[in-house]
């Protein structure tokens, strides 16, 4: 064996060409490999993240199928109360409505929340690109998202109409904008809870309630016990929420690995053409090494060794340079129109 590692040893320095190039190949396979996947995976992370940071919680509950709104919310906000893990819920208000600026209108979708609440629950009214946030009480002003904002030409400070689905409107002052990294970004314009269930005529009513628990690992437990207690027929867990999201990520992957493996096989092509005709040169070397005895099956483990080498250390250098490259993306972001930044992460 000593003799063998000898051989391969002293065979690899000789032949440094095909050792730097046979490494390269490797090193770069190994590092697209890990940069692709943290890519597909970090970006899915990241949207599963915000989705449940700002618009699903751990548990959300619907209205009945017949039903456009949860009817009796105070009694219902009561029991969630009493349940123990809860801390905390937020009741929303969702409807369509325009919303005018100077000249300019254009469709929105209204969210209305009690910021003391969504505040407990979600991160959303801390999603401000410029301007404050939404405060308890405050029933004279609106958020509108960036796109919204980009449209209209509209600017913190200014006021613009809002009006609601059923015709009423009012002039409200654009307190912040903001930049959620969902697609909310798109049409949304938030309003303060009551505000909107006054204009609507919309008492004790929502479209939805959050809830937050002191584990999501709850979720599946309180789902069912939210289901019996409040007597509601659609409630969903945050797994639920983000399905679309995580089955759009599993196509991606499924994307990811082919591209994967169409690399691999290239590398190992090219990786097993460059060893073939490295080998085909030393005829004359293996003539001397059958020479002074050594056997057929040592001779091939010389080259097998090397080759275990050489993808050894083709692996290290790539995965430093995958984790490397990682981390820069990580710090230097993709930035999406809608989503926001965008980056990958490092999976062990």
């Amino acid at each position: 064996m000593s003799a063998v590692v000898f051989y391969a040893v002293k065979d690899v320095k000789k032949n440094r060409r095909a050792f730097i190039f046979i490494t390269i190949a490797i090193a770069l396979s190994t590092a697209n490999i890990i940069i692709l996947n943290g890519m597909v995976y970090g970006m899915t992370d990241d949207l599963v993240e915000r989705t449940i940071e700002t618009s699903a919680a751990h548990i959300s509950i619907y209205p009945n199928e017949k039903d456009k709104y949860i009817e009796g919310l105070g009694i219902k906000e009561q029991k969630l109360e009493s349940m123990e893990e809860i801390i905390a819920y937020s009741p929303r208000l969702s409807s369509g409505g325009a919303l005018s600026y100077r000249e300019k209108s254009k469709t929105i979708k209204l969210l209305a929340l009690e910021p003391s609440k969504e505040n407990r629950v979600t991160t959303l009214l801390g999603k401000i690109d410029s301007g404050e946030t939404l405060e308890a009480n405050d029933r004279s002003s609106i958020l509108v998202s960036y796109r919204v904002a980009e449209d209209l030409k509209a600017k913190v400070g200014e006021d613009a109409t809002l009006v609601f689905e059923n015709g009423n409107s009012k002039v409200y002052r654009i307190k912040g904008i903001m930049r959620s990294g969902t697609a909310m970004d798109l049409n949304t314009v938030v309003i303060n809870f009551d505000e909107a269930a006054e204009h609507l005529g919309l008492n004790n009513k929502a479209s939805i309630v959050l809830v937050r628990l002191s584990d999501i690992s709850f979720s599946g437990e309180y789902k069912n016990k939210i289901t019996r207690e409040l007597g509601v027929q659609k409630v969903k867990e945050w797994k639920q929420e983000v399905e679309s999201i995580l089955s759009t990520a599993e196509t991606f992957g499924k994307i990811s690995s082919v591209i994967n493996a169409v690399g691999l096989f290239a590398s190992a092509v090219s990786v097993g053409v460059i060893m073939y005709i490295n080998i085909l040169h030393k005829r004359r070397q293996i003539g001397v090494m059958k020479a002074i005895g050594m056997r057929d099956s040592q001779i091939l483990s010389v080259y097998i060794f090397e080759a275990a080498l050489i993808g050894i250390i083709g692996i290290i250098i790539g995965n430093a340079l995958g984790y490397a490259g990682t981390k820069y993306l990580e710090a230097h972001p993709f930035t999406d129109p809608i989503t926001g930044d965008m980056a990958p992460r490092f999976y062990p």
